[in-house]
């Protein structure tokens, strides 16, 4: 078993403070009104585009380099300032919708059609990105009746990471560790499961990552999901949760990949095709996804440096 380093007095004291303020926020949050909870986050997205400099920054050139001129630096501030609010009020939600969950989420989340149809249809691999309320989508999958399980990313505070999974796995979803993950989902997808994989993180080559065009510059993405339906001959579809001016979310299925339309395709070819239905998503609602991540920070050694932002290994 491998040895970690131990941890620091310094870090300690710091995941103690978090983890006060997280178990403060799952006490209190809950009970704030609807409203106050959006006037919070709209204000919050106001207030983090003057104090969070380095993410606006980055944000700003992940955008520079997706849309160049065709936006002005106006539009682009905007964009920025709504991703801000759309973040602010993801995570407030997580706590919000803690309490009384199936009830808040049947008042305050519709799910359309397009994504209702493949609720409890046996085996499906659901892949969705840090665009909206990701949360929300394990939260309703399970709400409709449909087992769902998902890789957990372990947060750095091991305090908070062990509250979070247990607020998961309370809300009836399975979480499968890192290690070993495909060979955990591939038996949930046997087992007629639903399998949900956040498809937009930076992917190492080494752990399945393949270098894809996204906004026209190549950057490395998770090749998992599209091995998983393609070698199991399970449905793949794209699911999304954004929350309209009035607090209520909405649920849907922009597109779907069925096992006979896939013959002959490749893992690789597969991925290319979630990654440009994925770009087409963000192209229509830019303001629901999280420009202030580190997207392009690897680069093919063959591709102009030019290309990337300032904060890529060029």
């Amino acid at each position: 078993m491998k040895d970690h380093p131990p941890i620091s007095l310094r870090r300690r004291i710091r995941f103690a403070f978090e983890s006060f303020v997280f178990g403060l926020a799952l006490k209190l949050v809950p009970s704030l009104p609807r409203g106050l909870i959006l006037h919070l986050a709209n204000s919050a997205g106001r207030l983090a585009w003057w104090l969070a400099r380095r993410d606006r920054r980055i944000a700003m050139a992940n955008l520079d380099l997706a849309y160049g001129a065709s936006l002005s630096r106006k539009q682009k501030r905007m964009i920025v300032r709504k991703v801000f609010s759309t973040f602010v009020l993801t995570g407030l939600d997580y706590f919000w919708f803690s309490r009384d969950r199936n009830q808040r989420l049947e008042k305050w989340v519709v799910m359309d059609d397009s994504l209702l149809k493949w609720m409890r249809k046996g085996a499906l691999v659901a892949v969705t990105a840090h665009f909206g309320n990701w949360e929300i989508l394990g939260w309703l999958t399970v709400y409709h009746g449909s087992r769902i399980a998902s890789v957990a990313k372990p947060v750095k505070n091991p305090l908070i990471d062990a509250e979070i999974n247990r607020l998961r796995q309370q809300s009836g979803q399975v979480i499968v560790q890192h290690e070993g993950a495909i060979r955990a989902l591939a038996r949930f997808l046997k087992q007629e499961g639903t399998v949900a994989l956040l498809l937009d993180q930076d992917t190492l080559p080494s752990d399945g990552g393949i270098f894809v065009p996204f906004f026209g510059v190549p950057a490395p993405i998770a090749s998992a999901a599209a091995g998983l339906a393609l070698k199991l001959k399970t449905p793949m579809i794209l699911a999304f949760c954004t929350c309209d001016e009035k607090g209520v979310y909405h649920a849907y299925c922009p597109d779907a990949f069925q096992p006979g339309d896939l013959e002959g395709v490749t893992p690789g070819e597969l991925t290319v095709r979630i990654t440009n239905a994925l770009e087409k998503e963000i192209r229509r609602h830019p303001g629901y996804w999280l420009w202030t991540y580190k997207r392009w920070k690897r680069r093919l050694p063959e591709v102009d440096a030019s290309r990337y932002p300032f904060y890529a290994d060029c």
